[in-house]
């Protein structure tokens, strides 16, 4: 299979493309950092998730700040790092709700659960996106 460079040009150079991919990564990240915490450390599994969903997002701004939204005038801005954590909270706060929505219409069992996860995922990572993109990042 070959790729078309062009194409492939294009995706690196859309801010929403590297955005899908570093989210992809920090969720592989996120997922590996909860269960450490909560199979080595002993700790609860809402404080793993919650320990990692915020420290791999600390990590992350670095990432949006000099790859997913990069411009020539990208640098470290304790403004951008501060609103990025506020929207880190807010993104969170958001996949919690659609779960708790999802599970006060509807007690998660089976497939289920996995579906209301996937649900909140893609919730708070719109809202983290659309956010970040056009109110942390916007220059």
């Amino acid at each position: 299979m070959t790729f078309d460079s062009a194409a492939v040009k294009r995706l690196r150079q859309s801010p929403g493309a590297r955005y899908f991919a570093a989210s992809l990564a920090a969720l592989a990240i996120d997922y590996v950092v909860t269960l450490a915490l909560y199979y080595f450390a002993h700790l609860d599994l809402s404080v793993s998730a919650a320990i990692a969903f915020i420290a791999v997002g600390a990590v992350f701004y670095l990432v949006h700040e000099f790859w997913t939204f990069r411009q020539e005038s990208s640098r470290f801005s304790t403004r951008r790092m501060a609103a990025n954590m506020g929207v880190l909270i807010l993104s969170g706060a958001v996949r919690v709700g659609v779960i708790a929505a999802l599970e006060w219409a509807r007690a998660p069992a089976g497939i289920w659960v996995s579906l209301y996860f996937a649900t909140g995922v893609g919730a708070s990572f719109s809202t983290n996106y659309l956010l970040n993109r056009y109110f942390v990042f916007r220059r």
